[in-house]
C-alpha cells in the first residue's frame, strides 16, 4: 500500500473547492448511463460520460497551468515532496504554490503524445495522463510502448522497483524496445492507459510505437497483448488510497462550469472508481452487463473495498474443465457460495440472463462451449466460468496422414470477396471429420460461430510422427474479437497457442506441431471467425476441377457437339434416355 498523502484542498478560479471523497451513491448516480452495457458498448458509454474533459493550460506558467495542478494532485502534504513515480530521485515544491515547474523535473505524458500526432488537445493536457517525472527518466522512456522489459538497456539513475527501459516482447515481436513501470506503480499506469484508450478512443493513432500498443476503433483500442498484461497489473497492484485521492483531486480540477460557477460536467477515471470495470470491457466479464449499483467501488463508504471484506460470489467450477475427449462427458458445476443459483449455457452465449438453472450433472456428447455463473440471493453475479469440450468418437477409420483443406466448395459471402461479414451458406468441407458448434460457408472459405454461439472448431483427426508444419489463414467476423487460441490433443506440442487476428483482412499463420500418433487441433476464437487454406505438412491445397464451358447442343458435357450428342438426342425422343 502506498503511504503518500495528497493535499485535499484546491482554490480554483477564485472559487473554493473542497476535494473530498466521493460517496458510493454519488458514484452510482454519476455512472448510471453505464448500467446494463457490456464490452464495446460499455467502453463507448464510458467515453460518452467522461470524454472531452475541461483541462488546465499546459506548462508551468502560473495559476491554472499543469504545474499548478500538480501541487494539488502530486504533493505529499507532510513533506512537500513531489511524488515521482519514475525513479528514486526526490524533488520538492516550494512552500507556496506559484504554478512554477520544479527544477530537474518534466511534465511526462505517460501515454505518449506522439501516439496521436502530438496535437495539443485535451489528451495532451489531461492530468489523468500527466505525471511529474525527473527529466532523465522522462528522456529514457520517450514514446516507447509500456510492457515487460526482459533485457534492461540502462540502469543509471534507477533503483529496483522503479521504471526500467530496455527490450521485451511486444505484440509477439521479441527484442522490441519498451519501458516497464515499477511494481508499486504498475496498476496506476495501467489504469491511466485504460482511461486514455477509452476517454480518447475517437483519436487516430499513429507512429511505429503507438501502433505497437494501439489499434484504430472504439474497441478494444488497446491491442490484445497490452490489455491482457494490464489486467494482470491491475490485480498485482490494486487501487490504493493515494490513487483514490489523486483521482478525486483531478476530478475537482477538470470540471466544466457555467457562468454562475456551477459544475455542469465532471471527468473521473472510472477505472479507479470501479476497480473491476476493466474486466467488463476487456476481461473475464465481457459477457456480463455492468451494474454500477452492485459493482464494488473505491468510495470511502464502500466497505466492500476499503473496510471489512465482503465475501464475493464464487466463480463456478466446471469438472472436467474441458478438452478433447473420445466419448461423451458427464459434467458437474459447483460453487462454494452457499445458496447461490448456478445458470449455464451450452451455445457459448452469456449465462447471466436466461441461462438454464443447473440442477445436476449434464451430459455433453458434441462439441460444446459451456459457460456458467453463480448468482446469490441479492442478485450479485460471479465472474463467468467457461470450458470447451471437443468430442471425437472413433468411427473405425484411419486418421489421415496429411491434408490440405481448401473449403473451395463453400459458396457463400464473406472472406475471399474482401467482405468479412455477410450472409452464411452451407458448410462444405473437402475432408470429413470437422467438428464445430456452428459451421457455415463463406466465399470459398469457412465461417464458424454465430451471433449467439462460439466459433470453436476442431480439425479432422490426422497422424503425425515427430514435427511437422500446420498452416492456415484466419480473420475475425466483422468487429468480433481478434484473439485466436490453438490447442491440440494430449501429448502434442504446438509452437504457438495464442494468436492475434486482424479485423478486415486475412492473416497467415504457420505453427509447428510435435508429437506421435493421432492428433486433433482445436481453434478457439473470441467469437466468430473465417478460416481457409488449412494445410498439414508441405502439400498444396487441392485445386477444384475447372468448370467446363457450356456449348449449345453438347448433351454429354465433353465440350463438343458431335455424333455422340445426336445419339443421345434420338434416345431421348424415343424415350430410352
Amino acid at each position: 500500500m502506498k503511504t503518500n498523502r495528497i493535499i485535499l484542498s484546491v482554490i480554483m478560479l477564485c472559487t473554493a473547492v473542497t476535494v473530498g471523497a466521493i460517496t458510493r451513491s454519488e458514484l452510482v448516480s454519476f455512472a448510471s448511463s453505464l448500467n446494463g452495457k457490456k464490452k464495446s458498448e460499455l467502453k463507448t458509454a464510458v467515453f460518452n460520460l467522461i470524454g472531452s474533459p475541461k483541462t488546465l493550460k499546459y506548462g508551468g506558467k502560473g495559476t491554472n497551468y499543469t504545474w499548478w495542478g500538480f501541487y494539488y494532485t502530486d504533493r505529499d502534504e507532510d513533506t512537500n515532496e513531489c511524488i515521482n513515480r519514475y525513479s528514486d530521485k526526490k524533488f520538492y515544491f516550494s512552500s507556496t504554490n506559484t504554478g512554477s515547474a520544479i527544477s530537474g523535473m518534466n511534465i511526462e505524458h505517460s501515454f505518449p503524445k506522439s501516439w496521436w500526432g502530438g496535437t495539443e488537445n485535451d489528451a495532451y493536457r489531461d492530468l489523468y495522463n500527466l505525471y511529474p517525472s525527473d527529466s532523465k527518466a522522462n528522456s529514457a522512456k520517450g514514446n516507447l510502448p509500456m510492457g515487460v522489459v526482459e533485457k534492461i538497456e540502462m540502469k543509471d539513475g534507477y533503483v529496483e522497483g522503479y521504471d526500467k527501459v530496455g527490450s521485451g516482447t511486444i505484440d509477439g515481436v521479441s527484442d522490441t524496445r519498451c519501458w516497464e513501470p515499477g511494481d508499486q506503480f504498475k496498476g496506476d499506469f495501467a489504469r491511466s492507459y485504460m482511461y486514455m484508450a477509452t476517454c480518447y478512443q475517437n483519436l487516430t493513432w499513429s507512429g511505429e510505437q503507438g501502433l505497437q500498443q494501439l489499434q484504430q476503433g472504439e474497441w478494444p483500442t488497446l491491442k490484445q497483448w497490452a490489455y491482457t498484461l494490464y489486467l494482470e497489473w491491475l490485480k498485482s497492484d490494486p487501487v490504493d488510497q493515494m490513487e483514490v485521492e489523486r483521482n478525486n483531486a483531478v476530478a475537482d480540477i477538470q470540471v466544466t462550469r457555467n457562468s454562475n460557477g456551477t459544475i455542469t460536467k465532471r471527468s473521473r477515471n472510472l477505472f479507479i472508481d470501479f476497480p473491476y470495470l476493466a474486466e467488463y470491457i476487456w476481461g473475464d466479464s465481457i459477457d456480463v452487463p455492468f451494474n454500477p449499483a452492485t459493482s464494488i467501488t473505491t468510495a470511502d463508504d464502500d466497505l466492500r473495498y476499503t473496510g471489512a471484506p465482503v465475501v464475493a460470489v464464487a466463480k463456478p467450477q466446471i469438472s472436467p474443465d474441458g478438452g478433447t475427449f473420445d466419448e461423451a462427458q458427464t459434467v458437474t458445476i459447483t460453487t462454494s457460495t452457499e445458496s447461490a443459483v448456478i445458470r449455464y449455457t451450452t451455445d457459448g452465449s452469456s449465462p447471466t440472463n436466461g441461462g438454464t438453472v443447473y440442477t445436476g450433472p449434464i451430459t455433453i456428447s458434441t462439441n460444446t462451449t459451456l459457460k456458467a455463473v453463480a448468482i446469490d440471493g441479492e442478485g450479485h453475479v460471479s465472474s463467468i466460468a467457461s470450458a470447451t469440450f471437443v468430442i471425437v468418437i472413433d468411427d473405425g477409420g484411419d486418421p489421415v496422414t496429411d491434408f490440405a483443406e481448401s473449403f473451395a466448395n463453400c459458396n457463400g459471402t464473406g472472406g475471399n470477396d474482401g467482405n468479412f461479414g455477410g450472409a452464411a451458406s452451407k458448410f462444405v468441407a473437402d475432408y470429413d471429420g470437422w467438428q464445430a458448434v456452428a459451421a457455415y460457408g463463406g466465399d470459398g472459405c469457412a465461417r464458424f460461430g454465430s451471433s449467439s454461439k462460439s466459433g470453436v472448431v476442431s480439425t479432422p483427426m490426422f497422424n503425425i510422427s515427430g514435427t511437422t508444419t500446420f498452416s492456415f489463414r484466419a480473420a475475425p467476423f466483422g468487429t468480433d474479437g481478434t484473439s485466436l487460441k490453438l490447442s491440440a490433443s494430449e501429448g502434442v506440442t504446438l509452437s504457438q497457442t495464442e494468436l492475434t487476428m486482424t479485423q478486415g483482412q486475412w492473416t497467415n499463420y504457420t505453427v509447428s506441431v510435435t508429437g506421435e500418433g493421432p492428433v486433433i487441433i482445436t481453434f478457439t476464437p473470441a467469437k466468430r471467425f473465417f478460416l481457409d487454406d488449412v494445410v498439414l505438412g508441405n502439400v498444396l491445397p487441392p485445386t477444384p476441377p475447372p468448370t467446363p464451358t457450356e456449348v449449345f447442343g453438347d448433351l454429354n458435357g465433353d465440350g463438343e457437339v458431335d455424333a455422340a450428342d445426336l445419339t443421345i438426342l434420338i434416345n431421348i425422343i424415343l424415350g430410352k434416355e
